[in-house]
């Protein structure tokens, strides 16, 4: 592959160009898409790429005639299919003719980008090469370690590279005991903002699980951390990344992600050096203050902060300092950070703080700290008391959406109830948007004569299924060729099977933790109002 990775798009809806060319010239691909497929072969012939995009159905000249010309001068050059019809016959003919592979309209940013990665990296490995568009995840470590600006969701941290890429870690609290596994992705694999990226497990205790804190392609992964999963705690945000992402909505997502920023107030310059470096060391952009006078300024105005005070250094002071810092940011997180002797505890518990802890920077417990202190909070979902039966389940749910298109969410036996978890959340959110919901009580098994009936009376059909499929509990997958989707034959374009991890040892989707539920309502609920 070359340097600037080159694709030619043809397709003779210009919305599906212009999509191609949005998703990879953020991903640093030089993009030419054409509408006539006749210019398009023109090009493919006279030009070298290194992989092009091909709609099957075209005026003029199909996909399979393209690939007939085609094949009689370049042989290699890797092809994939874009289809929204998609058909036995068509993909043999475009396997005979050297297709790699195929993707079904429409397809979403992730699905795309996977297909033509997974493309280009089949290509690169038969020919024994190493993938020169992946160099981001060969030097992430050394650019995580000369960044100084981290992102964070929760405790995942993301930090975004000029050319689509991002690596990605996480700051976990203070481990009781040592880290014994870190399950990371496969490379190729889909992740989604807030559901599973990797897990934990310590000695001792149960198993973590880290969100990914941003959607994309999974393109590397740090294997060190196999051979040492130590450095995850070690060096969480240098040496112990877990992964690195192509990311496919880093505009819509980049916002949701937020600094961990500390006012760091110690008037002890001594003290103050060592607490900034081990706030640095955990993901914090830190601005230290040593007066009254600049804390104040550094708080002014702002909301996600959290003021590490270190009360020892402010002697007698300090408890009327933190009643002017809530005064002047009622928002503002007061870390008190004290000696075992500081004799002002209980003026400073008269005052409003988030937290006061005894040498908190000795023991690691800063870390615990951070973490409650910017997480995000999961708000429980409150029982309304016009549902007279919370447990009452739901098998479909249908929609209206904005572009006046009718989504119907077709749900698997279990999955949804409408008062409680994944399916309370969905028909919250629907709500909240003001969407005309209508849904369908009773539990109906998942058929192809189900999916074939619903996808002819709608513009778009989604099925959700829980199946183990071996990854981490709520992560998910969607699938534009499952066998729902093919055996609708004309009209496969409006189906797609969401597949849902379930957790270990429970049914449907029961187990899964507040914060995984909460992201999966939130994507389901964005892919019917998208459409």
């Amino acid at each position: 592959m070359s340097d600037d990775p080159k694709l030619l798009v043809v397709d003779d809806e210009a919305v599906i160009c212009q999509a191609c060319q949005r998703v990879f010239s953020r991903q640093g691909y030089e993009v030419e898409p054409s509408t006539d497929a006749r210019q398009g072969l023109t090009w493919a012939l006279e030009r070298n790429y290194d992989g092009i995009l091909l709609d099957i159905k075209m005026p003029q000249m199909d996909g399979i005639q393209f690939l007939e010309q085609l094949r009689k001068t370049k042989p290699d050059v890797p092809v994939m299919i874009m289809t929204g019809y998609p058909s036995i016959p068509n993909a043999a003919a475009a396997v005979r003719l050297g297709a790699s592979d195929y993707v079904t309209k429409p397809f979403t940013p992730e699905e795309i980008t996977q297909s033509v990665r997974r493309m280009l990296r089949r290509e690169l490995a038969a020919k024994g090469q190493i993938d020169e568009s992946l160099t981001a995840v060969e030097t992430a470590e050394l650019e995580v370690e000369q960044a100084a600006d981290r992102l964070f969701l929760d405790e995942a941290w993301v930090l975004p590279e000029a050319d689509g890429s991002a690596s990605i870690g996480a700051v976990l609290p203070r481990p009781v005991s040592a880290v014994r596994e870190v399950r990371l992705p496969k490379v190729g694999d889909v992740v989604y903002q807030g559901l599973p990226l990797a897990s934990v497990t310590f000695r001792y205790e149960s198993t973590r699980i880290v969100p990914s804190p941003i959607s994309g392609v999974v393109v590397g992964i740090n294997e060190e951390l196999r051979q040492n999963p130590a450095l995850l705690t070690d060096e969480p945000c240098r040496a112990g990344w877990l992964a690195c992402v192509c990311t496919t909505r880093l505009e819509e997502e980049l916002p949701d992600c937020k600094p961990r920023r500390v006012v760091l107030a110690n008037s002890s310059g001594e003290t103050a050096e060592k607490q900034g470096d081990l706030l640095r060391w955990l993901g914090c952009a830190v601005e230290s203050a040593a007066t009254p006078g600049a804390v104040l300024g550094a708080i002014a105005g702002s909301e996600d902060v959290v003021v590490v005070f270190d009360a020892d250094s402010f002697g007698g002071d300090g408890p009327d300092l933190v009643r002017r810092i809530n005064g002047a940011s009622p928002a503002a997180k007061v870390v008190v950070v004290a000696s075992s002797d500081c004799g002002w505890e209980a003026a400073y518990r008269a005052e409003k703080i988030f937290y006061y802890a005894v040498e908190p920077f000795a023991d690691g417990e800063i870390s615990e700290i951070l973490y409650a202190a910017f997480r995000r909070p999961v708000r429980p979902v409150e029982l309304s008391r016009a549902i007279k039966n919370p447990d009452e389940p739901v098998s479909g749910v249908r929609i209206t959406n904005r572009n006046g298109h009718k989504v119907h969410l077709l749900a698997a036996p279990g999955l949804l109830k409408r008062g409680r978890g994944l399916g309370e959340r969905i028909l919250r959110k629907l709500n909240e948007r003001a969407f005309p919901v209508m849904f369908s009580p009773g539990q109906t098994a998942i058929s192809a004569e189900n999916v074939l009936k619903t996808a002819a009376n709608c513009d778009r059909a989604m099925v959700l299924l829980a199946e183990d499929s071996g990854r981490l509990p709520g992560s998910l997958a969607r699938d534009t060729k499952a066998e729902y989707v093919t055996a609708t034959r004309e009209n496969a374009a409006r189906v797609t099977t969401l597949v849902v991890q379930p957790a270990e040892a429970a049914a449907g989707l029961d187990g899964l933790d507040e914060r995984t539920v909460a992201a999966l309502a939130e994507h389901i609920v964005q892919e019917m109002a998208s459409y």
